[in-house]
């Protein structure tokens, strides 16, 4: 199974951190379960054959699922009676070197003092996974004038996300200028800057193509309990 497609970077992100631990790898098959986030990712060919791998695992503990084969996810979400779905493009900066940035705003990690600004703004992941990540220093603060102008973070399991730009801020190109400083961030890191776009929201899409990503082909999909 290819983990550099853009759809399976997820894969590669937690094994190449070491917090993916492998359970099948086969040329048609690839599950792993990331320890941080929790999350059973699932890469197949045959949906049914994937289906079938699955058999063999303990579901029972499993509250959050990532495949990116839209056809298992269905069948996946049926079976074992997940609550919630999300199909999304999954979007990679393969460019060469980093994105320049416009050098309006300036940049520092976001710590515990942040966390009711942060939580204020961005209510869509739970506050613990906002605590997590800032005690990763995986939120940064973008700052113009000496002011808060918005932020953006990492998810637990890797992609870029909870882009905020404050509603006295916006049009101003500095979600841009945010998510830049993310990815170049990331690199730094040695991991490949990948971020997840619900499939309708075309806005956020022309953003991440402007930014110079690529989209992957197939859409992936989340599910949770």
């Amino acid at each position: 199974m290819d983990i550099n497609l853009i759809e399976n970077l997820n894969f590669k992100h937690v094994i190449d951190r070491g917090t993916g631990r492998i359970i099948v790898n086969t040329e048609k098959e690839l599950i792993v379960f990331d320890e941080r986030s929790k999350t059973l990712m699932i890469a197949c060919d045959d949906a049914h054959e994937g289906l079938e791998e699955l058999d063999k695992i303990d579901m029972s503990d499993i509250f959050l699922v990532l495949t990116s084969n839209l056809k298992l996810g269905n069948l996946i979400y049926d079976k074992y009676k997940f609550t919630g779905k999300m199909n999304c493009y999954q979007v990679a900066y393969l460019q060469k070197g980093v994105p320049l940035l416009d050098g309006e705003l300036s940049f520092r990690e976001a710590t515990l003092d942040d966390f009711s600004f942060i939580i204020s703004e961005y209510n869509h992941i739970s506050e613990e996974d906002i605590k997590k990540a800032i005690e990763r220093k995986n939120i940064i603060i973008g700052y113009k004038d000496g002011k808060a102008v918005g932020f953006i973070g990492e998810h637990q399991e890797g992609s870029m996300g909870m882009l905020q730009v404050l509603s006295d801020y916006r049009r101003c190109g500095y979600g841009q200028e945010l998510e830049k400083e993310m990815i170049r961030r990331t690199i730094s890191k040695g991991f490949i800057p990948f971020a997840q776009i619900v499939e309708d929201n075309t806005a956020s899409i022309c953003l991440q193509k402007k930014l110079g990503l690529s989209k992957s082909d197939n859409l992936i999909m989340w599910m949770w309990k």
